[in-house]
């Protein structure tokens, strides 16, 4: 089996799907590949900002058109903590759009919220698409470092460095299965 020929023929399906649901692991081992030369770094970036785009504009969309009935279903006594939240982005809209790419934990509901606080869709659009691509190129980029650096330093073994890093990737994953199985065993 040539391992380029199923990058080549494989690899940006994989990656556009991969780095919607997982995103910076998917975008730095993309960047990792381009510095192995099986893609162009630029197209690794492209391949990222898509569904990174598309996602949080999908999210801001669902919160502008079923936000508030959500909320309104919501406990009471999580009412006013909300409210908060929404006079926090309507007052600071302009940073929460900045920095929602990169505030891990809170990412997916900063663009609801967004569409809850009435953020105008064009001005939230803008945001998006310019905080997708600096995310799309910052990962990308450290994935190209990572890629250069790990064929430098391993000399010989860099040759099989693809395989390290997917063998990597499916160990990670598998990890990451099992302590969500055994997670719902503890529960």
């Amino acid at each position: 089996m040539d391992l380029g020929a199923v990058i080549h023929g494989y690899g940006g399906p994989v990656l556009f799907v991969w780095a919607w649901l997982q995103g910076e692991a998917a975008v730095i081992v993309g960047g990792a590949l381009a510095a192995a030369g099986y893609w162009p770094w630029w197209a690794v970036s492209l391949i990222a900002l898509v569904p990174a785009t598309v996602g949080h504009q999908l999210y801001f969309a669902l919160g502008r058109r079923y936000g508030e009935p959500v909320v309104a279903r919501l406990p009471a006594h999580w009412r006013p903590a909300i409210e908060r939240a929404r006079t926090l982005v309507r007052a600071h809209d302009s940073r929460v759009m900045l920095l929602m790419r990169f505030a891990y934990g809170i990412r997916l509901p900063l663009p609801i919220l967004c569409g809850v606080a009435r953020v105008e869709p064009l001005r939230f659009l803008r945001f998006n698409a310019g905080t997708a691509l600096a995310w799309a190129l910052l990962f990308t980029w450290l994935g190209y470092a990572y890629g250069a650096a790990a064929n430098a330093a391993l000399g010989r073994v860099a040759h099989n460095g693809t395989w390290i890093l997917l063998g990597a990737v499916g160990l990670g994953l598998a990890v990451h299965a099992l302590s969500r199985r055994a997670g719902g065993r503890l529960s």
